[in-house]
């Protein structure tokens, strides 16, 4: 087949894949929530309030991918009746990642399981994480076959963490990073660098906040915007999208959030991730 005849320029009918990061309870959950026809895939504690189909609590990294291989067959059969994936979420994911690379290494459970650590499995220098990024990257890459080829949305909300930046041009800075493995020593790259790089679109929820000076401390105060949803990239935080949206999006508390970006998308680039059912 000739790649040339195939060109076209049709607006895209692949699903999303979106990571949805912010400190714990500011919604990530109930934003990803809110997304079409939602199955929630919970790996950790703190989904029961969530009104969605969903399935066991996962607990080792070898059932992600088997239920990831039942949804491909069961969407192949014509009788998956979801149309987004929630992980919720990957940092509880690296956590069962790394469990199975430690349980992969030759001293694992001859009685030294809790001094085992990823900078001594596998031999150390490195290998072990290297082995964790070989099973992130097909986690990704099983993700990618449902959204590129069977129009899934693939949602993994993300804890952050308050890190400190090296920016080579910048001098060195505080920022909200997403919680996952980054080496950071510019030589190689963790699962953080891999999600960022992977994902169309990174929402950072947050309350805008301003700093007041004080005598003896600096106080932290709301600027009363309620929540919002970043989508563009700031040294304060990591957000991006593929939608040319430039502006913030403001996720008023009585409203569908999921909507608010889905509207953003259609406006821009005429892709219809719309919930209909709310």
């Amino acid at each position: 087949m000739s790649i040339l005849a195939a060109v076209n320029n049709s607006t895209s009918t692949e699903g999303i894949r979106a990571v949805i990061s912010g400190v714990e309870g500011v919604g990530k959950t109930t934003f990803a929530c809110g997304a079409p026809r939602v199955l929630l895939i919970p790996l950790e504690v703190g989904y029961t309030g969530m009104k969605v189909q969903k399935t066991p609590m996962l607990t080792h990294f070898d059932h992600v991918m088997q239920l990831l291989e039942e949804i491909q067959a069961t969407v192949k059969a014509g009788q998956f009746p979801y149309k987004t994936l929630v992980f919720d979420s990957v940092t509880a994911l690296e956590r069962l990642i790394h469990q199975k690379v430690l349980e992969t290494d030759p001293s694992y459970g001859k009685g030294n399981k809790k001094a085992l650590t990823m900078e001594a499995a596998l031999g150390g220098y490195g290998k072990a994480y290297q082995f964790a990024n070989e099973q992130f990257d097909n986690f990704l890459k099983a993700c990618d076959n449902l959204a590129l080829y069977c129009g899934i949305n693939i949602v993994l909300t993300c804890h952050v963490f308050a890190a400190e930046i090296q920016d080579p041009s910048a001098g060195q800075y505080s920022s909200w990073d997403l919680l996952l493995h980054s080496p950071k020593n510019q030589k190689t790259y963790g699962k953080r660098e891999m999600l960022t790089q992977w994902a169309d679109l990174i929402g950072f929820i947050h309350e805008p906040i301003t700093v007041i000076e004080g005598d003896k401390m600096n106080k932290g105060v709301s600027t009363n915007q309620g929540r919002i949803m970043a989508v563009i990239r700031t040294p304060g935080y990591v957000a991006k999208n593929r939608f040319n949206i430039v502006q913030n999006i403001a996720l008023p508390q009585e409203q569908n959030g999921w909507n608010l970006l889905a509207k953003e998308i259609w406006e821009r680039k005429g892709i219809d991730y719309w919930n209909r059912d709310v």
